[in-house]
């Protein structure tokens, strides 16, 4: 059976992931990956803290907030 972690993808990501998976923010297909910090308060100009990709993972433009995984559906769920 498969474990948590093997439904993750963790950084370093390629140039083609970290497109991808910006696309996926901007789709709306899903809930986008948000700040895991307290997004709402108002620093976090958007109301959610929606994270940006980059190839070493993702960051808030709000804070200091990075994470370092993603769920591998991430990469196809793109319109």
């Amino acid at each position: 059976m498969p474990t948590h972690s093997s439904k993750q993808i963790k950084t370093p990501w390629t140039s083609e992931q970290v497109r991808v998976l910006n696309l996926y923010q901007k789709g709306g297909l899903m809930h986008p990956y948000t700040c895991g910090f307290n997004r709402t308060d108002e620093n976090h100009l958007d109301g959610e803290g929606i994270l940006i990709a980059t190839e070493n993972g993702w960051i808030c433009p709000y804070c200091n907030y990075k994470q370092d995984w993603a769920n591998k559906m991430s990469l196809y769920l793109t319109k």
